[in-house]
């Protein structure tokens, strides 16, 4: 699973509200390509077995296509693709974007190839990411962007798993609409979408597990926590419309050690540290380090709140080294969850209270606070979660997003932040 008053108001006094991206260019070649910054991310992730029903990992002569909120708008945008943690060399075909409506249907108009060095189609070598050449395509904040890729042969791309649309045999690409086409939890190719625009932009990443991620919030519905972070900036009278929020959680995360995708600790230089256009960073992780180091069925020995600060005084210095602000959230609540165990929680208990004490980072999300029962702390509200005890709903989520808002840029609301 996944994660003091004006944070983010805090950055901006301090003159380091700006956030930054940089990914698979070397940040000088960025720079000079133009003002490149996230729109939409997610990282990357190794290749899996199939867990149950309308999952697919392999594709062949076939189109696949993956519908993106653009959390940035922009004159031009590129597509990065990942094949980083692949087993092997991955071949694509014909690549597309359109705008498109939530279910796939492509805007007439806004179809537009995408080329990798003027040539369509392209093989990424295992361990590389590739960034498309830019694209001329007006965007807005919060539109939907369709992501078309044809694969020519036989493919197993090693991505992070959403939603995909999957056609009959062929290239489909141009098609607005494929009524024959299914849909699978499926490897998506896309791993970012970045934006170029002459309006400011500034990146706070949200970094963590499945809390950050949104497990359980309603699917399609943009329920997790950084998205409805991003849609209070949107709407709140006065805030500083600059910040773009960028999830970057992945379900099962833990800090020390391997497990669904790369540990914290080898993934956070690219999939927050590097994300173009970051200035700051949200963590919220270690509540699967502590559950499985407990549960009689995990793959780790006991630990202690000191292994997973130590974990966190890493990251930190990582973000300060970079010139970022980083910001901390408490562990929120999990009594009652499957691998929930009193030393656990003891553990828990020890890592909130030295993340609450605030020293050596930038500020804290107290999201314990804001989502423990106060009836009984060591439980989840019941009104707040889904009901394994670990999880919050789309409810919880909000209020993760609300504290946030207030923690990070309340403050700032209505004036013009410095940096």
């Amino acid at each position: 699973m996944s994660s003091s008053r004006g944070l983010l108001a805090a950055v901006t006094l301090a003159g380091a509200a700006v956030l930054g991206f940089g990914r698979a260019v070397p940040r000088a070649e960025a720079a000079a390509r133009g003002p490149w910054v996230a729109a939409w991310y997610s990282p990357p992730f190794p290749e899996t077995a199939i867990w149950g029903c309308n999952q697919v990992r392999t594709f062949s002569h076939q189109t696949v296509r993956q519908v993106v909120r653009l959390e940035a708008g922009g004159e031009r945008l590129r597509i990065r693709l990942t094949n980083e943690l692949g087993l092997g060399p991955l071949k694509f075909g014909e690549v597309r974007v359109a705008l498109a409506s939530p279910n796939g249907v492509t805007e007439p108009g806004t179809d537009r190839i995408v080329t990798f060095g003027g040539k369509r189609g392209a093989t990424i070598p295992r361990g590389k990411a590739l960034v498309s050449d830019p694209v001329s395509l007006p965007v807005r904040r919060f539109e939907d962007l369709a992501i078309s890729v044809y694969y020519p042969g036989g493919a197993a791309p090693a991505g992070h798993l959403h939603e995909l649309e999957i056609s009959p045999p062929g290239d489909h690409t141009a098609e607005p609409v494929w009524p024959q086409a299914g849909r699978s939890q499926a490897p998506a190719l896309a791993s970012g979408v970045e934006v170029a625009s002459a309006a400011p932009r500034k990146v706070l990443v949200a970094f963590g597990d499945s809390i950050t991620e949104g497990f359980c919030s309603t699917p399609g519905t943009h329920r997790d926590y950084p998205e409805e972070l991003a849609d209070l900036l949107a709407r709140h009278p006065g805030s500083d419309r600059s910040w773009v929020v960028i999830n970057s959680g992945i379900s099962g995360n833990r800090l020390l050690r391997e497990g669904a995708g790369p540990k914290a600790l080898d993934r956070f230089e690219r999939d927050a540290l590097d994300v173009p256009g970051v200035k700051a960073v949200l963590l919220l992780e270690g509540i699967n380090d502590i559950g499985w180091a407990f549960d009689s069925a995990g793959d780790s020995p006991p630990l202690s709140a000191r292994d997973i600060i130590a974990a966190y005084k890493t990251l930190i210095r990582q973000a300060h080294a970079k010139g970022l602000k980083i910001f901390l959230g408490t562990l929120t609540p999990y009594e009652g969850a499957t691998y929930s165990r009193p030393q656990g929680e003891k553990v828990r208990e020890e890592v909130n209270a030295w993340i609450r004490r605030g020293h050596g980072f930038d500020g804290v999300v107290d999201f314990d606070a804001a989502l423990r029962d106060p009836a009984s702390p060591r439980h989840f509200r019941g009104a707040d979660q889904c009901g394994d005890d670990l999880h919050p709903n789309d409810a919880g989520y909000h209020a993760m997003a609300e504290l946030a808002f207030k923690r990070l840029f309340e403050s700032a609301a209505g004036r013009a932040p410095a940096g």
